[in-house]
């Protein structure tokens, strides 16, 4: 009886062992289920926070992407610009050069017309200065031609006023003074006259001077007191006929005495 009883508790501690392996590998199996899960869980809340960040990095880059293609569009934009202030700086310097070339080449022109505007203003200056003087010479030469008419007109009415006649025979002869006898005769009353540059010698009708008057020619002067001296004027020599015959003259009666006589 105890034999069976035995067999019956060890078949009950059996099936309460198999029971409890049983139990125990279903807890196990639970445990690693909830672990699976756990597992599969924290697998797909790392997947989930994977994606929104891979959405967040994809939405940045995406944003990047637009700034960059942004940042491009202002880069051509900037680079048109440029290339539009280039091509504008360009014409703009070259405008620059036509004008400055231009504006150079009027300066010259100006800078020429101006030279030949002085040049020109010059020649009529140094022409009307010729002019001027010429005028100017021309009135002075009138003026002294005046002057000088006034003063042979002068001088020849006070001449014809003081100028007179004397006839003889030469007895001495200078290049300064001529010594006559007015009456031709050794020791009669003689005239001294003073000879110089205007002093006119005539001999035999022909120009001569002061060295072809011989002593003994018979000559006819006129004269005018000069600075308190009878100074000759005109002396005309004969040279044929040589004497002492006195001062008649050809064709005359002569004139006689000491004192010369008014030319008529």
């Amino acid at each position: 009886m105890f034999k069976g009883s035995g067999w019956w508790a060890a078949g009950v501690a059996a099936l309460l062992v198999t029971a409890g392996c049983k139990q125990q590998e279903k807890q196990q199996q639970q445990d690693v289920q909830n672990d699976a899960r756990a597992q599969v869980e924290a697998a797909q809340e790392r997947s989930q926070q994977a994606l929104e960040k891979a959405k967040e990095v994809q939405a940045r880059a995406a944003d990047e992407q637009k700034q960059v293609a942004d940042a491009r569009q202002d880069v051509e934009k900037q680079r048109q610009e440029l290339q539009e202030a280039e091509a504008k700086a360009q014409k703009e310097f070259q405008e620059a050069q036509t004008a400055q070339q231009q504006a150079s080449n009027q300066a010259t022109q100006a800078q020429a017309e101006v030279q030949q505007s002085q040049q020109q203003a010059l020649e009529a200056q140094r022409q009307q200065q010729q002019e001027m003087a010429q005028a100017q010479q021309q009135a002075a030469q009138q003026q002294e031609q005046t002057a000088r008419t006034q003063q042979q007109s002068a001088q020849q009415q006070g001449g014809q006023q003081r100028q007179q006649l004397v006839t003889g025979q030469v007895v001495s002869s200078s290049p300064d003074e001529l010594l006559l006898s007015s009456s031709g005769g050794v020791g009669q009353p003689q005239i001294r006259l003073q000879l110089n540059q205007q002093t006119q010698v005539m001999v035999d009708g022909r120009q001569g001077s002061a060295a072809d008057i011989a002593e003994g020619s018979q000559v006819r002067a006129s004269y005018q007191d000069i600075g308190g001296e009878p100074t000759a004027l005109r002396v005309d020599v004969t040279s044929r006929g040589l004497g002492t015959g006195g001062s008649q003259e050809p064709g005359s009666q002569g004139s006689q005495g000491t004192q010369p006589q008014p030319q008529q």
